[in-house]
């Protein structure tokens, strides 16, 4: 795995300079300009480098999204592109956005495990300090595939139900892909940023609510394989995850006497 991270590393500096591209207004993003970056989720915590709360706070005034490469540390990332390895993703039609991605059922292990890495209250205080959103209670993902088909997309929304109050994206793609593409856009309807494939875990938040929007294009060639999710208000994590463990084996029960 350790042979595995650096050949993406590499393979990461060939790539465009510009990740996130914003297209008109503010300077684009670039991978030299995130070069000091160090907040990033490991075995046992949270580190945070001086300065990083302020640069990306002002990133996401700006812009809406706040980009921080190498936000998985390589025994994190490992330990998720492993359990991704025999995991079946299934379609899932969106009830009230028009399209659909491929997602893991609640209870597959990859998305166990990413809960746990991220449900911890020093990932809750980041959140609220860079973003200025009141401290979360709980964070709650899923884990998307999308792969050329133009079924698979994601029309505007917003994503405000729920106690959400800010996204998160995390790369998972082991190869590269072209396409999928998360662009952003301000309550004027102006596109402000668009975010392309990152190396594998790297990581931005996204701004929700307010009347921003986001949207998914289609993936045009590879296998586009993120985690995202939400910082939501109410109940803290771990009322959160029983009712969702107990709610998840009565619809498996369920399931398997039909």
């Amino acid at each position: 795995y350790v042979g595995l991270w650096r050949s993406w590393e590499r393979a990461s500096m060939a790539w465009k300079r510009s990740r996130v591209r914003i297209p008109s207004g503010p300077p684009k993003f670039s991978s030299g300009t995130q070069a000091g970056t160090v907040i990033q989720i490991t075995q046992g915590g949270v580190t945070v480098g001086d300065g990083d709360v302020v640069r990306l706070r002002t990133e996401y005034e700006t812009t809406g999204i706040a980009l921080m490469p190498g936000f998985f540390s390589p025994p994190v990332l490992n330990a998720l592109l492993k359990k991704l390895e025999t995991s079946d993703f299934n379609l899932k039609r969106e009830a009230f956005i028009k399209g659909s991605t491929l997602i893991l059922p609640q209870t597959d292990p990859a998305l166990i495990g990413l809960h746990f890495a991220l449900n911890r209250p020093e990932v809750f205080q980041l959140a609220s300090q860079i973003t200025g959103i009141p401290k979360p209670g709980n964070f709650l993902s899923r884990l998307h595939r999308t792969v050329p088909d133009p079924e698979l997309q994601l029309e505007w929304h917003d994503d405000a139900s729920d106690g959400r109050v800010l996204g998160l994206n995390i790369n998972l793609s082991r190869n590269p892909y072209s396409g999928g593409l998360l662009q952003i856009r301000n309550p004027g309807a102006e596109v402000l940023a668009e975010v392309g494939q990152l190396p594998p875990g790297d990581a931005f938040l996204f701004r929700i609510g307010n009347k921003w929007q986001h949207r998914l294009t289609p993936v045009e060639s590879g296998e586009r394989t993120v985690a995202v999710g939400w910082f939501r208000l109410g109940s803290e994590w771990n009322t959160t995850a029983l009712h969702g463990f107990r709610r998840s084996m009565i619809l498996s029960a369920s399931e398997a006497h039909q």
